[in-house]
């Protein structure tokens, strides 16, 4: 894998000093990457959805779904097929994703809890290299549900906002810009939205952008314009074979694929967006999504539990410049690799608190070690089924999880697709239980995750939580 060298926070802050005060961009970081032709550094364009799994696409084999532009932006770009949620939950993934860290180092140990201004994002890093960084749809870092977030809360999102804070309705509503005022709008969110994201392009196509979007569908509530959710009708809808035969969940997966497919409408309006403006080729366009959705699948709704529908989620690269077109990739890519990977790409230097891998070899098709195993995780406990904080592994072939005094969970997914055949505990299958115990210990050592109640992180991080943890009350939005 390429070889990339790392600052520390003091020569990053000290570098960037000026550029995130907004004076004239200075320093060694921004002289070394400035040199090498400006002009051609790539844009970057990261879309993600909220809940959103990774079956749920035509190009990831659904033959129910309708995703014509995600299928498309798979044929021209790069498909991990195997991209981790490591922690599926909202507020995790986001401070991994921005961060490169883990929330057990940031803080981002649940819902609610407020993200450091002090931690080094890909927007500072991008913005100190000379990029125009925006951001726009929910943001989920503060500690509070207030949907105004100030200027000093954005993280190097300095170029542009449009956020509010914890998404509310998904038809109609407003979002906050520079103030508390609220811009009202009507129609459909992810549309509003997505004009935003085309406007931003066309002020920015003439210098290097990050624009990080996050949609809120397909995350409950169900909503999406009804000529979308028309084209699932229940009636002709299967169910995963791992939904309890009991259970018939189709009405809520009608909407569900609307949203979805609603999504794909709109990822059809940028790519010809990127298109008409002429900077498709030299943009990083990625899809993801912070987690997936049970969907009934083992009796259960929503996320934070270490299923297959619940941590894996799509993830797709397109870069005509330079990553080939229609290519896939098993590589396990976990949410804190990304700000590293996109770094890369960039020709930007990776922050030393950085914990994520780079995996820009990868997607530029040059080999590279791939990593063996992702570290799961669920530090606060909550209500629910599967109450409690767990570990866990998730390796090419296997998953493994356990809570903090006894093992949980065990699949071959090779064997077991749906897993549905647990084999924690089984005496035949002892040693590979060691195996991924000693995988889990491993990964726990190198991220110096200390796998404590989570009494003790309320206590580590108490001047980042919101009132409900204080409480004492879960929260999972």
């Amino acid at each position: 894998m390429t070889e990339q060298k790392t600052l520390t926070r003091r020569e990053f802050i000290t570098r960037g000093a000026g550029a995130l005060a907004g004076a004239t961009l200075a320093g060694t970081l921004v002289k070394a990457v400035s040199s090498a032709a400006p002009a051609k550094r790539p844009n970057v364009l990261f879309i993600f959805a909220d809940q959103m799994r990774a079956f749920s696409m035509g190009c990831m084999g659904d033959k129910e779904i309708k995703t014509p532009n995600m299928d498309k932006l798979a044929k021209e770009g790069l498909t991990f097929t195997h991209a981790i949620s490591g922690y599926p939950l909202c507020s995790p993934y986001r401070a991994m994703l921005l961060t490169g860290r883990y929330g057990h180092k940031t803080g981002e140990v649940g819902n609610e809890i407020e993200l450091p201004a002090s931690e080094i994002t890909i927007a500072k890093a991008l913005t100190q290299s000379g990029y125009k960084c925006g951001f726009i749809g929910k943001w989920h870092l503060e500690k509070t549900h207030a949907p105004f977030v100030p200027k000093e809360r954005r993280l190097g999102f300095d170029a542009y906002w449009a956020s509010r804070n914890l998404g509310g309705e998904q038809t109609g509503g407003f979002y906050c810009l520079d103030t508390p005022d609220e811009v009202p709008f009507e129609g459909y969110e992810a549309d509003v939205q997505t004009g935003l994201a085309i406007d931003f392009m066309k002020k920015h196509k003439a210098e290097p952008f990050c624009l990080v979007m996050g949609w809120k569908p397909p995350h409950p509530p169900r909503d999406v314009p009804k000529k979308f959710s028309d084209m699932y009708p229940s009636d002709k809808l299967g169910q995963r074979a791992n939904v309890p035969k009991d259970v018939d969940d189709r009405s809520n997966k009608t909407i569900y694929y609307g949203q979805i497919t609603s999504l794909d409408d709109n990822i059809g309006r940028i790519m010809k967006a990127l298109d008409d403006l002429g900077i498709a080729d030299n943009t990083i366009v990625c899809f993801s999504s912070d987690h997936g959705d049970m969907l009934a699948s083992q009796g259960l709704q929503g996320k934070n539990v270490p299923y297959d529908e619940s941590i894996r989620v799509p993830f797709l690269v397109r870069y005509p410049a330079k990553v080939k077109a229609g290519g896939k990739t098993d590589a396990l890519l976990n949410s804190v690799d990304v700000m590293p990977t996109l770094l890369s790409l960039c020709g930007v230097q990776i922050p030393k608190p950085v914990q994520g891998t780079d995996l820009s070899a990868v997607v530029l098709g040059k080999g590279g070690k791939k990593p063996e195993s992702v570290l799961l995780q669920r530090i606060l406990g909550g209500g629910g089924k599967n109450n409690g904080e767990w570990r866990g592994v998730r390796t090419p072939r296997y998953t493994y999880a356990r809570w903090r005094d006894k093992g949980w969970l065990l699949f071959d997914n090779e064997k077991d697709p749906y897993q549905m055949n647990n084999l924690i505990d089984k005496p035949e299958f002892k040693d590979l239980q060691a195996k991924m115990e000693a995988e889990l210990q491993k990964l726990l050592k190198r991220t110096d995750d200390d796998f404590a109640t989570q009494e003790v992180y309320y206590k580590r991080f108490a001047s980042q939580l919101g009132k409900k943890h204080l409480r004492g009350l879960p929260v999972e939005e």
